[in-house]
């Protein structure tokens, strides 16, 4: 297979479809730039939530109530009063240097 004649027929195809080449390249563009943008947000969201996870300390840990749903929708985080005076007083037998 000859490489010459087929880099031709793909020129005059190119040529003929002036509108059709522009719009197609355009859309390549367009699409890697989406990719390498969405990557680099992503990337960046990472840092930053592990340099907050990294601010926070080595030893902490966080408890908070659950959450309630009504009608099968939840409410979100903390909307339920689900600890009990208990379960802080259980959580402190537990771990030795509670306040």
């Amino acid at each position: 297979m000859r490489i010459a004649p087929t880099f031709n027929v793909a020129y005059r195809a190119l040529r003929r479809n002036k509108m059709r080449s522009v719009l197609t390249a355009l859309g390549i563009i367009i699409g890697v730039g989406a990719v390498i943008a969405m990557v680099g947000i992503g990337n960046g969201a990472r840092a930053k939530v592990e340099s907050q996870i990294a601010s926070l300390g080595q030893n902490v840990i966080r408890v908070s109530p659950g959450s309630a749903s009504s009608r099968g929708v939840r409410q979100g985080a903390e909307t339920a009063v689900s600890l009990t005076v208990e379960d802080a007083e259980a959580i402190a037998e537990e771990i030795p240097a509670w306040p």
